[in-house]
């Protein structure tokens, strides 16, 4: 009787072992699925992005939108997207990029691999990775590889074989290793925080990578600038460059692209306008040619200023700088001695630096002029060019083309030096010009 109560007993305790062994099972089943779950959210999106999607198709990428392992992104032109990866990593994507998305693993041990194909990211990895975390940015030419730090990753000339990866570290260090011919990624190098270095390269010659140099933030565009003096408000450590600074640089890149587009409108406007002054105008001032019949006996005394635009006794003496707008006045022939010019003076006649009486040209021949007169605008200075109209400086057109497309233009008074452009981001290359030379017509500058 005994025993069979404990083979009763034993048995009712076998049964709760394999009952709690079976809800132990169940538990850690659940438990390893929420741990494989990676969170990849769009907190932020200005402008318009898609999202490629595998047996989905295309989606509207959208605020509060989670991304799934594998999603292909195309942000357009203009228009900007911040990801948040778990709980402490965080990416902006700039205009104009492509790039697939992998994630695997969990929070704590997570693999996130980030296939940039053109444009570019900024990242911001908040804690450090542990040992078993990856997380990778990789170009159609390279590797790059951290563990946490701040850096940006800009791809260019991507079409064909052509590949430009540059890489700009903020904080912390990031490998970057090249991808050779066979598919195999070669010696990496190191890039401390305040540094960025280059793979420049294409699948026939193989990728070569460039010593890592100081960080030129000048040549970073808006959206990455912007992106950094977030970071840099909110304490997060960027090297070389700070907020004040950065704030300074914002402002500057903004002005810059404010006039500059202010300058291709003013471009539109008057595009004809530049263009009929080159043809007719090769040295900046050209003689017009007195109307027949003005050089008659009757004219006796000075030339006043051959050679040059002439207005006749009489005319008010304007003249603007850009059209030369003159009003002759009386062209009467018995206007004698009174030939004064716009630039009078540079050249001067049989009686130079005289003025014409109250009543100039009346009295033919004799001495004119040696009266000082009341009429305004003849009066030929003794130092050459002493008219006003004449030292207005004429206005030239300057064109800056990359690519074979007008990238910016300029409007520069004559005698003065056009301002070199920045380029964002900076390409390889320079501007086909010597920026000390001074503008005497329409110019067209060429990207090298």
């Amino acid at each position: 009787m005994q025993k069979s109560k404990g083979m009763k007993m034993a048995a009712l305790l076998c049964g709760a072992v394999v009952a709690i062994g079976g809800i132990v099972l169940v538990a850690s089943h659940f438990m390893k699925g929420q741990e494989l779950y990676r969170s990849i959210l769009i907190y932020e999106m200005e402008g318009t992005a898609n999202i490629e999607r595998e047996d989905a198709g295309n989606i509207k990428a959208a605020e509060n939108l989670y991304l799934e392992s594998g999603d292909r992104l195309t942000v357009e032109d203009g228009s900007s997207m911040r990801l948040k990866l778990d709980d402490d990593k965080y990416a902006m994507v700039e205009e104009n990029s492509i790039l697939a998305i992998e994630a695997a693993g969990n929070a704590k041990d997570s693999k996130t691999k980030i296939e940039l194909v053109q444009g570019a990211i900024t990242n911001e990895i908040q804690n450090p990775l542990s040992s078993d975390s990856t997380y990778e940015v990789n170009s159609p030419n390279s590797v790059m590889a951290v563990r946490g730090t701040i850096f940006r990753v800009e791809v260019t000339d991507s079409e064909g074989e052509e590949c430009d990866t540059k890489v700009s570290v903020f904080s912390g260090k990031v490998s970057m290793s090249p991808i050779l011919e066979d598919g195999t990624v070669g010696d990496e190098i190191l890039i401390a925080a305040g540094e960025e270095a280059e793979c420049v390269g294409d699948s026939v010659s193989g990728p070569v990578l460039t010593d890592p140099a100081e960080i030129d933030f000048q040549s970073l565009p808006l959206q990455a600038l912007d992106f950094l003096l977030e970071l840099a408000e909110r304490e997060a450590p960027v090297t070389g460059i700070s907020k004040e600074e950065l704030s300074g640089l914002i402002q500057e890149t903004e002005d810059w692209e404010d006039g500059a587009a202010s300058g291709d409108a003013e471009t539109e406007d008057s595009a004809d306008l530049y263009e009929d002054t080159e043809e007719n105008d090769t040295d900046g001032l050209e003689s017009e040619e007195p109307e027949s019949g003005m050089e008659s006996e009757n004219q006796s005394g000075s030339a006043g200023n051959s050679g040059s635009q002439t207005a006749y006794s009489g005319s008010t003496g304007t003249a603007s700088g850009n059209g030369y707008t003159r009003t002759p006045g009386n062209t009467n022939n018995n206007h004698s001695g009174t030939t004064s010019g716009i630039n009078p003076g540079t050249t001067p006649g049989s009686n130079p630096g005289t003025t014409p009486g109250t009543n100039p040209g009346t009295t033919p021949g004799g001495n004119p002029g040696t009266t000082p007169g009341t009429n305004p605008g003849t009066t030929p200075g003794t130092t050459p060019g002493s008219n006003p109209g004449v030292g207005q400086a004429k206005e030239y057109t300057v064109t800056f083309i990359y690519q074979g497309e007008v990238f910016a233009t300029q409007t520069v008074k004559g005698g003065k030096q056009a301002q070199k452009p920045i380029l964002k981001p900076e390409k390889s290359g320079h501007w086909d010009f010597d920026f000390s030379d001074k503008i005497q017509k329409n110019t067209t500058i060429m990207w090298k």
